[in-house]
C-alpha cells in the first residue's frame, strides 16, 4: 500500500523540467495550446455559415437597396420617357385628325363670314372679301340677276388670285360688242363675266361659288361649302 500511494503522489507532481528547457520554451507551447483550442472552438460557427440556406432552390432572393442608390434604374427612366413621348405623339395626331374631319369654331375662310349691310356694294359693282377670299358680286338683271353671287377668287387652272380688272376690254360673247370690265386671271389670261363665266382661256370651268345667305340685311357666306362654277352662276345669285 505504502508504495502504491508513493507512485500515485510521484504521478500527480509536475515534471521537473528537462535540462535545457527554459521559461520561455514553455510559455511558447502554452500558447500554442490555446491557439489550437480557439481554432476548434470556430470551426462549428464557420461550418455552420457555410451551410446552403433553407428554403426551395426556386426562392427569389430580393438584393438588398443600398443607401443612396436610386430605386429606378437609368434604363427604367429611358423606357418610361420613351414611351410616354410616344404616346404623347399618338394623342396629338389623334386629336389633330378630329380637328380635321369635325372643325370647331372656324373663322375666316372655311367658315362662316358675315358681311355687314353697309358693306354690300350697290348693283353693278363688286367688293374684295380679303377675310374669306371671294368676291361679292351685286349682279344686274344685264349681269345675269339681279341678287348677290360670291365667286371664290381662286382661278380653277392652277389657284391663280383672279382680280377684277374694270379697265380690260373684251368682247361680250351674246353681243360681241367690245365691253369694259372683266374678271381676268394674271396667270394664263383666263378671262370671266361679271358672273364668273369663263369665256377665254385655259380654266376648266367658271369661278367656284359660295353658298350665301342674307339675315337682316347682312350677308353671310359660308365658305366651307363651295359649288363648282358652271354656265348657271347667275342663277345662283340671292336677292336682298
Amino acid at each position: 500500500m505504502a508504495e502504491q500511494e508513493k507512485r500515485e503522489e510521484a504521478a500527480e507532481e509536475p515534471a521537473a523540467p528537462v535540462e535545457g528547457e527554459t521559461g520561455e520554451a514553455l510559455e511558447a507551447e502554452a500558447a500554442q495550446a490555446a491557439e489550437g483550442a480557439v481554432v476548434e472552438e470556430r470551426r462549428p460557427a464557420r461550418a455552420q455559415r457555410e451551410v446552403a440556406p433553407a428554403g426551395p432552390s426556386s426562392a427569389i432572393v430580393v438584393p438588398r437597396r443600398t443607401p443612396g442608390q436610386p430605386v429606378v434604374s437609368r434604363r427604367g427612366i429611358l423606357r418610361l420617357g420613351f414611351w410616354s413621348s410616344l404616346g404623347a405623339i399618338i394623342a396629338g395626331g389623334a386629336a389633330a385628325g378630329l380637328d380635321l374631319f369635325y372643325p370647331r369654331g372656324v373663322t375666316g375662310f372655311g367658315g362662316k363670314v358675315t358681311v355687314s349691310a353697309s358693306d354690300i356694294p350697290p348693283p353693278g359693282q363688286k367688293k374684295e372679301i380679303p377675310e374669306g377670299r371671294f368676291w361679292l358680286a351685286n349682279l344686274t338683271e344685264e349681269q345675269g340677276g339681279p341678287g348677290l353671287l360670291a365667286l371664290w377668287w381662286k382661278c380653277p387652272h392652277l389657284g391663280c388670285t383672279v382680280p377684277w380688272v374694270p379697265a380690260f376690254v373684251w368682247p361680250d360673247p351674246t353681243t360681241g360688242a367690245p365691253k369694259q370690265g372683266w374678271y381676268r386671271c394674271p396667270c394664263h389670261g383666263s378671262t370671266y363675266t361679271d358672273a364668273g363665266i369663263r369665256v377665254y382661256g385655259p380654266a376648266p370651268r367658271s369661278l367656284d361659288t359660295m353658298a350665301l345667305t342674307v339675315d337682316n340685311g347682312n350677308v353671310i357666306v359660308d365658305t366651307g361649302n363651295i359649288t363648282p362654277g358652271g354656265p348657271d352662276n347667275p342663277g345662283r345669285a340671292v336677292r336682298l
